[in-house]
């Protein structure tokens, strides 16, 4: 009986394909052309006309399988590439979409996230969820929409939750965006590629204006940089006039950009030429080297400036303290200056220098030439010399002119009296007999000690004394007599004092 029942079950399966195999299938009324006559695909071919009959729009979608994931995608599309917001490709889906919320725009009635959705999901279109979000947001990439959440745009991350957020789909509010002529476009491209020196990467109306509006904060965050520069480039202050100007268009709305900008286009670009291109000119070229190359000689050098004539001191100071000096050939002139002043300033230095060693051996060989020098061996000599041979070393690297004469006084009058009395200690203790009391003390090892201290005797060098000669100079021979005189009394009065006059 079992066995039986089997055999009926499979020959009413049979005799079912066999009727579905061959019968009508009637859709609206008419019958339905499916020429296999396999009961199954007859059936899924059926369904797939009566799902093709009662969601026609349903081809606008092309057979895309979207997801929820797919909607980040879709609102980065006009960052692709160069077709990615070209407003004249729109899919026939998107156009579909576009259309019911410019009609309702029309109409006064209020587009919502919630409305579009139920709009679409029931016939004649049959959307699914995520074929509608992500076809909303490849308009939003192109410009074409503006979504809104208590009055604000959502843009970015923003719209994605907003966009996927379901809870808060009856508080999106879905709004055409405000049509723009060409020659909108056109002129915010020409005025793009002329004010920042590069042609835009979007070419439709909002991504262009938001485009113009990043390019303005750029540029004002760069111009900020510059000021806070202001301590050590004065003419910088220049800049704060066309930040101000800036800083205004920048935080305009992109359809400001579009429609009003064309009002300061002007005063903008007169601002480029005449303010920001010179000084980023300046600023990011040899002239800031030159500036700066006169600024830190100014500073450097200025105790040498009252040794050397003529007016490129005051041109420099002149030209570094305009508040114009990036204007025209300016920094031109400062580098001529500058060299000059500085070919002038090196030759003075080097001038005061030859003096200073010159005098420096003069004492030297003065000294040599004395008999206490003469006396003492080899190693006690060059002993004697070797402040000379330092002074000399320091004067050589010294850049100061009033440093080198300085240095150079003060050994004469100071350092050369002390290593003279130093030498004539030296000498005093070579001729001592042994055992008096100048004689130097032997160390542990009994062997006498070459260490020589300075004579307390007084020196005083020759321009110090004070001569009683009434007259600012000599003008004949009778004040030459008069002045000789006087001289020598002043001389014989420190010698009979017991002092050594330096000459």
């Amino acid at each position: 009986k079992s066995f039986q029942n089997r055999e009926r079950e499979a020959r009413l399966r049979q005799q079912v394909q066999t009727l579905m195999g061959q019968s009508k299938l009637l859709i609206g009324g008419a019958d339905v052309e499916v020429t296999n006559e396999h009961a199954q695909t007859r059936i899924i071919r059926g369904f797939h006309e009566l799902i093709a009959r009662a969601y026609p729009n349903l081809r606008m979608l092309r057979g895309v399988a979207y997801t929820e994931k797919d909607i980040s995608h879709c609102l980065n599309r006009s960052d692709e590439g160069l077709f990615g917001n070209d407003t004249t490709a729109l899919a026939e889906s998107e156009q579909e979409v576009l259309a019911f919320i410019q009609s309702n725009n029309r109409g006064g009635v209020r587009t919502t996230l919630k409305s579009l959705l139920e709009r679409f999901e029931r016939k004649p279109y049959g959307w699914y969820y995520a074929a509608i979000l992500c076809t909303l947001a490849n308009l939003c990439a192109r410009g074409k929409l503006e979504v809104r959440l208590d009055g604000n745009i959502l843009e970015g991350g923003e719209l994605e939750r907003a966009l996927r957020n379901t809870h808060g789909h009856g508080n999106v509010v879905l709004e055409p965006q405000i049509e723009f002529t060409a020659s909108q476009v056109r002129a915010l491209k020409s005025f793009y590629e002329d004010f920042f020196d590069s042609p835009p990467r979007s070419s439709e109306a909002k991504a262009l204006g938001k485009e113009a509006g990043e390019a303005f904060q750029e540029m004002v965050q760069d111009l900020d940089r510059r000021i806070a520069q202001v301590d050590q480039y004065p003419f910088l202050n220049a800049l704060q006039p066309a930040l101000e100007s800036l800083k205004d268009v920048a935080g305009k709305p992109y359809t400001w950009h579009l429609t009003e900008l064309g009002r300061q286009e002007d005063q903008l670009l007169d601002l480029k030429e005449n303010v920001i291109d010179p000084i980023r000119k300046f600023m990011g070229g040899s002239q800031k080297d030159i500036y700066n190359q006169a600024r830190s000689f100014l500073q450097s050098q200025e105790p040498n400036f009252i040794y050397v004539s003529g007016d490129e001191i005051e041109q420099i100071r002149t030209i570094l303290n305009d508040p114009n000096c990036y204007k025209g050939n300016r920094i031109q002139q400062l580098k001529g200056q500058l060299d000059s002043l500085q070919a002038r300033i090196n030759e003075k230095v080097q001038q005061t220098r030859s003096q200073a060693e010159t005098s420096l051996k003069t004492m030297q060989e003065r000294m040599q030439t004395m008999d206490e020098y003469q006396s003492l061996p080899e190693p006690r000599q060059d002993e004697l010399n070797k402040p000379f041979r330092d002074l000399s070393d320091d004067i050589g690297q010294e850049r100061l002119i009033a440093v080198i004469k300085d240095r150079a006084r003060y050994f004469e009058e100071e350092g050369y009296q002390k290593l003279l009395g130093k030498m004539v200690d030296m000498a005093r203790q070579k001729s001592a007999p042994a055992g008096s009391p100048e004689q130097p003390q032997g160390g542990e090892s009994g062997r006498p000690t070459h260490e020589a201290k300075e004579s307390p005797a007084d020196y005083i060098h020759m321009r110090n004394l004070q001569v009683a000669f009434d007259k600012a100079w000599l003008a004949d021979e009778n004040d030459l007599d008069q002045y000789l005189n006087a001289l020598r009394d002043a001389l014989l009065t420190q010698i009979q004092q017991g002092l050594k006059v330096r000459i």
